[in-house]
């Protein structure tokens, strides 16, 4: 056992004595009263815990000149606190000689000293991270979600408490804050003014504690948790992936317990946005009612380890070189794409020349991404010989949407065909990288590679891209529900294999339709489209087109301040390739037959 998994364990132990508390309560534990929580307007008595770094630290500790305390409650895995994490070490430095003192606050059981450490290092943190795994202080001012802070006059009364700024919220991000509430709040106790307002809502993750349920459940990690987070999640939450987090092992989990059963108990997570009542997909994530019965009762009841042995097989990850085995070519980004810590980064788009001299039809595709843990989505197109960049990304390829080769998003797959089926590469193509990253608190970079493979045996069908768009989009200013329309009809028979709708921060809704004789049915239904989850709905069943068959996309768009995500409520927004643009777009996946099998391509 390693000593992280060792101490994990030994913390949950002290922790299953111990309640969950709920704001402004009077909580007990085994019959014994503790203190009332601390609110706005009253004072913090003397606390002393230890630092990451092994030193005991006072919250009355004489420190020259100090007016006010702001103690700011951080986690190392959790998105939101890891985008604020840099902000805080800015604030401190910048109001460090002002006589303003900073103390971060660590409650979670699941994040050991070592990690905390260097996550203050990435972020550029100089204050201390205080470790609060007893929650004694965590209690004590009620809090519940990471990242919250606490602003303390010079008598150590909490004058504000809340979020840091509304850039960030659960799921959204804005490009900038519209408010700056913590320096709005130190500003004006600086000047001895009113702080308006003394108290928000702070977005986050909920602490890592372990609650114990007045009847416990059976319930344990390795013999009913650990099947699901490891058929479900792991896929990104691993070290490594898109997830902030790690769930492989008991020590990673025990502490998110509480988050796990939030998110999966209200359909967050696992993401899947389609209406579970319109089509049927092979690819669906849901997990079941019970499965969530099952994450819900392990957070409640302790989040048990339970035995080793009771485990199913140690879960296998796709080769760490290609799921798709040997590649015959991998084209790569030029050089390596910095990305900051925080913010929003536009779209990017870099041209690629494979070198193709001859044809080639490929049967398997691979996209990675050097860094996917800040890699939101990349997609490529093909620019045929004679196009230009921009003609590939607004000419008739691009309206059309036949220029569309492949993606990767979050627990995206490789691209794998069946025997006689390819994409077509002409000779002298170029693949235009479209490259979406989403900063976690640490600037990094990426270097995105994609793999292909080439059909050995005769090619029979072509697998090949449409997209159903309307370029024509002019959303009104502050609009709540704006619906627009795009068209599209085939004039030869051919098969549906999937759906992929695409719209930016502004899109509300998407449903799908098929006409055929005048008849409309719904292939696809998104009720709450989320633009950080670019799913592609595999159908179960292909569906077979007609001649004369027409497909309808029905989207609608959130243009209001309402919208979280929306970065000027006051636009009027039109199509482009930006998120501050939208986009309505529904890009279908299409086999067709060939006119005559087209040789394969050969191996070098």
């Amino acid at each position: 056992m390693t000593a992280s998994v060792w101490i994990a364990l030994c913390l949950i132990a002290a922790q299953a004595k111990q309640p969950t508390l709920a704001p402004a309560t009077v909580p007990k534990s085994s019959g014994t009263e503790v203190a009332q929580t601390i609110d706005v307007g009253q004072q913090l008595d003397e606390f002393l815990l230890e630092a990451a770094d092994g030193h005991r630290v006072s919250l009355r500790e004489e420190v020259a000149d100090r007016q006010l305390t702001v103690l700011a409650w951080t986690s190392v895995g959790c998105p939101i606190t890891k985008l604020l994490a840099p902000r805080l070490g800015r604030l401190e430095r910048d109001y460090r000689g002002r006589g303003v003192r900073f103390l971060g606050i660590n409650p979670n059981i699941q994040d050991d000293a070592a990690e905390i450490i260097e996550f203050a290092r990435n972020a550029e943190i100089d204050f201390p991270i205080l470790l609060d795994q007893q929650h004694v202080l965590t209690d004590r001012l009620a809090v519940t979600r990471t990242t919250e802070v606490f602003v303390l006059d010079g008598e150590f009364r909490v004058v504000y408490r809340g979020a840091v700024d509304d850039q960030y919220t659960v799921g959204a991000a804005k490009p900038a804050p519209n408010n700056d509430f913590l320096i709005d709040a130190l500003e004006a106790a600086l000047a001895g003014e009113t702080i308006d307002p003394e108290r928000t809502d702070a977005p986050g993750c909920l602490v890592g504690r372990v609650n114990v349920a007045p009847e416990a459940a059976d319930i344990t990690f390795f013999r009913d948790v650990a099947p699901i987070l490891w058929s479900r999640c792991i896929e990104c939450h691993r070290p490594g992936q898109a997830g902030p987090m790690s769930f492989l092992t008991h020590a990673d989990a025990g502490g998110y317990a509480p988050m796990i059963a939030e998110v999966t108990g209200s359909g967050r997570m696992p993401p899947w946005h389609a209406d579970p009542g319109v089509g049927h997909f092979a690819n669906a994530r849901r997990l079941t009612e019970s499965e969530k019965r099952v994450l819900e009762l392990w957070a409640a009841s302790g989040a048990k380890a339970g035995d080793p042995a009771d485990a199913p097989p140690a879960p296998l990850f796709a080769n760490p070189q290609w799921s798709i085995g040997r590649p015959d070519a991998v084209v790569a980004l030029p050089e390596a794409q910095s990305v900051p810590a925080t913010g929003v980064v536009p779209y990017r788009h870099i041209v690629v020349d494979p070198g193709f001299t001859e044809e080639h039809w490929v049967s398997g595709v691979e996209i990675r991404p050097s860094n996917p843990a800040v890699t939101h989505h990349v997609m490529v197109f093909l620019i045929e010989p004679g196009l230009t960049p921009q003609q590939a990304l607004t000419g008739t390829a691009a309206q059309e949407g036949t220029n569309h080769f492949a993606q990767i998003v979050p627990g995206g797959r490789a691209i794998e065909l069946p025997a006689g089926h390819a994409k077509r590469v002409p000779a002298g193509a170029r693949f235009l990288f479209q490259l979406h990253y989403t900063p976690n608190g640490t600037a990094t970079t990426d270097q995105t590679r994609m793999a292909l493979r080439f059909a050995t045996d005769t090619v029979t069908h072509e697998i090949a891209a449409r997209a159903v768009m309307n370029m024509g989009l002019a959303i009104p200013p502050r609009a709540e529900a704006a619906e627009f329309t795009a068209t599209s009809t085939f004039k030869a028979p051919t098969r549906l294999l999937s759906l992929m709708p695409h719209m930016h921060v502004r899109g509300k809704s998407m449903r799908i339709e098929l006409e055929r004789a005048g008849s409309r049915r719904a292939l696809l239904d998104v009720p709450h489209y989320d633009f950080n989850w670019q799913h592609t709905y595999q159908f179960a069943q292909p569906i077979d087109l007609d001649a004369g068959d027409k497909i309808h996309v029905t989207a609608v768009f959130d243009n209001s301040a309402a919208n979280p995500h929306n970065p000027d409520p006051s636009a009027r927004v039109r199509f482009g390739e930006q998120t501050f643009d939208e986009m309505l777009v529904g890009y279908l996946s299409l086999e067709a037959p060939l006119p005559s099998a087209a040789s394969g391509s050969f191996r070098k």
